[in-house]
């Protein structure tokens, strides 16, 4: 149901675009297509599907409940997961033919007790990003350990810390410590099928050939992947719209919203938006968000509300009636409101904004063909 007509419109096609890009620019290495936290927002079950009818055969997400879900969507892809789960969940993994990771010793002897054999996992190796995994002093005996285990260590993995810098000194050291292991590994005799280095930001500056996968996730929703480059070729997934609900006249000295943070300067024409942080349209966009009406910009004032909030709309040619089109993410007209200037208008990164947006605004998924 739409009632308040307020949803996010994924393009599908541009999704698949990105990933055709992507695919072309990185062959032979494939991509792994990264689907964690709802798919950045864009909805997990129709992009990872989206992303297999592109030519993807792996997906990667945080956790196990969102693995869990693919399973039952019907995708039957390997499924990474990348972050911690409680051992004893361990079943579930093997159950649903799950590839696990495997970053500290006392989880490998943990989620031994509960599957002796049989898993599929991933080592993360710590090159620099100090989150999870052993360093390159600890790691080869931990991959020894596993692969004794009778259990299946297909792949290694590390990630960058700052591929969106321009300063690339840091990551290329990452890159020469995890080439470094595949070294020891190798001459450990410990066979390894898939090796994985590179995120978005990293993957057209950082990737060999020798890697297998790139794991790609944000740039393949057309956001940009760094602050430090732009990447022409990549085409925006998401766009939010809703509707104006309410159009008035407020007088010079009005006050608007709670806390009573914006003063009318003068007699203006304000019109009300259904949308608010309960949406996941964060509240540090008060008084300084825009949004789109009729292909020009208005901007917020007053706070943004857990359910709508108010913009300016004096300055528009005609006055807008209640059920108008309103863009908070994308283009309408001649005009288009980003995630990435959302971002910046909030300190944050675009990716934020889109995994914040909240289950209560429903998706709508678009095919369109022969995009460019």
């Amino acid at each position: 149901m739409l009632s308040r007509d307020t949803f996010l419109e994924i393009d599908l096609s541009a999704y698949k675009s990105n990933i055709a890009f992507f695919t072309k620019k990185l062959f032979p290495t494939k991509l792994m297509a990264v689907v964690k936290s709802n798919a950045y927002g864009h909805g997990a079950v129709e992009i990872s599907h989206a992303a297999i009818e592109s030519g993807v055969d792996r997906l990667a997400v945080a956790f196990l409940e969102e693995a869990l879900e693919l399973r039952a969507a019907g995708i039957t892809v390997p499924i990474l997961v990348f972050n911690y789960f409680n051992p004893r969940y361990a079943v579930e993994a093997l159950k649903n033919k799950l590839t696990i990771t495997i970053y500290s010793r006392r989880q490998l002897e943990e989620i031994k007790k509960h599957i002796p054999s049989g898993l599929k996992v991933h080592l993360n190796l710590d090159t620099g990003m100090r989150r999870l995994g052993p360093d390159i002093n600890n790691a080869l005996e931990l991959a020894i350990d596993i692969s004794r285990t009778g259990y299946d260590l297909e792949g290694v993995y590390t990630h960058f810390a700052v591929a969106d810098e321009k300063k690339e000194q840091f990551t290329l050291a990452q890159v020469l410590t995890y080439k470094k292991f595949l070294e020891e590994l190798k001459k450990a005799r410990v066979n390894i099928k898939i090796r994985h280095i590179a995120n978005s930001a990293g993957a057209l500056r950082f990737n060999e050939s020798i890697f297998d996968y790139a794991r790609i996730g944000v740039a393949s929703y057309g956001l940009q992947p760094s602050e430090e480059f732009y990447i022409d070729e990549l085409m925006p997934v998401l766009t939010w719209k809703s509707v104006v609900s309410y159009v008035k006249k407020i007088k010079k000295g009005d006050s608007v919203s709670y806390g009573r943070t914006f003063i009318a300067p003068r007699d203006m024409t304000v019109a009300t938006i259904p949308v608010g942080y309960g949406d996941g349209y964060n509240r540090g966009l008060s008084n300084k968000g825009e949004v789109l009406i009729s292909g020009k910009r208005c901007r917020i004032i007053g706070r943004v509300c857990m359910d709508q909030f108010v913009v300016d709309v004096s300055h528009l040619p005609q006055k807008p009636k209640m059920g108008d089109e309103v863009v908070l993410i994308g283009t309408q007209g001649e005009e288009n409101i980003t995630a990435e200037e959302l971002a910046k208008l909030l300190g944050t990164i675009n990716y934020e904004i889109t995994c914040a947006i909240t289950s209560r605004v429903p998706r709508i998924y678009l095919r369109r063909e022969n995009l460019t």
